[in-house]
């Protein structure tokens, strides 16, 4: 049954690697003025550097340790699925995901890209999401939301927003939120 499991997860993933990008639609935005998702007054961003290859060996192990089966389900899966109570970045480092510095500026224009829009993302993708990027949004030091970030798929999970995000996740926002975290890699 694993291998079953296995072969539709692979096939899933590189045939979502060979669909052509510019077969997405980039919408245009109107904007009106922005109410950010979260409110926070600080933003972290984490990033986990695994490989496909190293992704796929942790998924084919047979016996998993508890510990692999919580990174699995932080990167592919709908993890956590409220607030936790407990401390998640703790949880982040303890699997190899690094803290960013961002100035200022960047959670600045962090938060606009994490803001309601007038239109509505229309795209779906069927491919397995590979969150690398995690953001966490706090309000006096507390966790008020939480947004995972599949760059590669344009998949995006969040989590802690009153408002309604059914807008987010626009190739051009994608593509400005990646300039800003990670400026010197070229998006795959």
């Amino acid at each position: 049954m694993r291998k079953i499991i296995f072969l539709i997860t692979a096939v899933l993933v590189l045939s979502c690697n060979n669909s052509k990008k510019s077969d997405i639609n980039n919408e245009k935005v109107v904007k009106k003025e922005l109410q950010p998702f979260f409110d926070s007054d600080r933003i972290d961003h984490y990033y986990l550097n695994l490989s496909e290859n190293n992704f796929f060996k942790l998924i084919k192990k047979e016996n998993k340790t508890e510990k692999e089966k919580e990174l699995i389900n932080i990167y592919i899966h709908s993890f956590p699925d409220n607030i936790p109570q407990e401390d998640f970045e703790k949880t982040l480092l303890s699997h190899n995901y690094k803290k960013s510095n961002l100035s200022i500026k960047d959670e600045k224009s962090i938060e606009n890209v994490f803001s309601e829009k007038d239109s509505l993302k229309n795209d779906a993708c069927a491919c397995i999401a590979e969150y690398k990027d995690v953001f966490i949004f706090k309000k006096n030091a507390k966790t008020v939301g939480i947004a995972k970030i599949c760059f590669k798929n344009a998949r995006f999970q969040i989590i802690g927003s009153k408002i309604n995000t059914e807008g987010f996740g626009l190739i051009n926002e994608l593509d400005k939120l990646h300039n800003i975290v990670r400026p010197n890699e070229k998006k795959t």
